[in-house]
């Protein structure tokens, strides 16, 4: 009825739209009745004459009815099956005087899969291994796919690809960034990351991939001095170290007054017997030390306690000549060390001389040692 309707209108518009009069139409609810038993809409047309812009009675040219349709039939319902479909249950469909049921069919099987990673048929599929995945419906109701349970028209597989090249390793190289554009506020460091496509184990320039910056914060306000904590237990004593360089011997100090005399100190104990003085006596021959030849004394300690005057226990320091004399005025007693002399009358006191000038030099050497000690 709508589409009627609507058709109608546009035909009455486009015919009024061909005068050169405004063309005028009005739509108004028709009751039931001998134009249309179910009711409906009157639309009247006519050119507005008078230019009021109302479809006066006067004006009315033509009038049309579009009535609405009789009823129709009653329905579809849909309600239970009740008993019809005894335990399964199901609905009840009636379409006007005529009823049909849908009943609800048995309950299904549960679908399950397995996989698995080997088996011939696997091998002779993917060469370079892979999955198998069967399915199936579980017939026998205990939730395991068997063998006689699986669909061969379902299976499917997943095979593995075939080895690809070797590819390259993954580099990072890590730098300090300095202030700048890429760190504003403080210094940071530079992170580069490529891949090492020429495989020497650097990240070349040519090689980076991507740069991330991470910066440095700004130093921040320094706080208030925290409470001064407890003592803690003092650590072990670390190892002495060695001893430095002895530095140069300073000045001799200026000699003090001397400080009084100090208690006489307890008697230590006695020393050890010292080593025993040594005297050799050989012959001098003429030359250097003697013109005339004479004696050679040495003296010294017997270090190794052996009772001979070794080389190396001669005192060089006390080693004297007894030289032999030509006549009165050329006879005479020297020594290396003191430069002394002794003068004879003749000849015949010289060997008496010489044993003297001996024991006065033992003596003396002696006294010497002593007062070293």
């Amino acid at each position: 009825m709508k589409k009627t309707t609507f058709i109608v209108i546009l035909s009455f518009l486009f015919a009024g739209a061909l005068s050169a009069t405004d063309t005028l139409v009005n739509v108004s609810t028709e009751g039931e009745g001998a134009n249309c038993p179910n009711g409906g809409a009157r639309i009247d047309v006519g050119d507005d004459d008078n230019g009021n812009g109302d479809l006066d009675e006067s004006e009315i040219e033509s009038t049309q009815y579009v009535c609405n349709g009789s009823n129709g039939a009653t329905g579809v319902s849909i309600s239970d099956a009740g008993t019809m479909c005894g335990d399964a249950g199901g609905i009840k469909i009636t379409v006007g005087t005529t009823s049909s049921y849908v009943c609800n069919g048995a309950d299904g099987q549960n679908a399950l899969s397995r996989t698995s990673a080997e088996g011939e048929d696997l091998e002779a599929v993917c060469p370079n291994g892979g999955i198998k995945i069967e399915v199936g419906l579980d017939s026998s109701g205990e939730g395991d796919l068997d063998d006689s349970e699986v669909d061969q028209t379902q299976t499917k597989y997943v095979c593995n690809g075939g080895k690809g090249a070797d590819g390259h390793d993954a580099l990072t190289k890590v730098s300090d960034e300095p202030k700048g554009d890429n760190c504003t506020k403080s210094t940071g460091i530079k992170i580069e990351v490529g891949v090492d496509d020429n495989g020497d184990g650097v990240l070349d320039d040519d090689e980076i991939d991507d740069t991330q910056y991470v910066c440095n914060g700004k130093d921040g306000i320094k706080g208030n001095q925290g409470q001064k904590g407890d003592q803690g237990e003092p650590g072990a004593n670390g190892a002495d170290g060695k001893d430095g360089a002895q530095g140069e011997k300073g000045d001799q100090g200026e000699k003090g007054d001397q400080g009084e005399q100090g208690k006489t100190g307890a008697t230590g104990e006695a020393g050890k017997n010292g080593a025993t003085s040594l005297v050799s006596v050989v012959d001098e021959p003429a030359g250097e030390n003697c013109a005339a030849g004479g004696k050679k004394i040495e003296l010294g300690l017997d270090a190794n306690g052996n009772g001979a005057l070794d080389e190396d226990e001669i005192d060089a320091e006390s080693i004297y000549y007894v030289c032999n004399g030509r006549d009165a005025e050329e006879a005479g007693l020297t020594s290396s060390s003191t430069g002394c002399s002794l003068s004879a009358v003749d000849e015949d006191d010289n060997v008496m001389l010489a044993v003297l000038a001996i024991v006065s030099m033992i003596c003396a050497f002696v006294a010497v040692r002593f007062a070293r000690s």
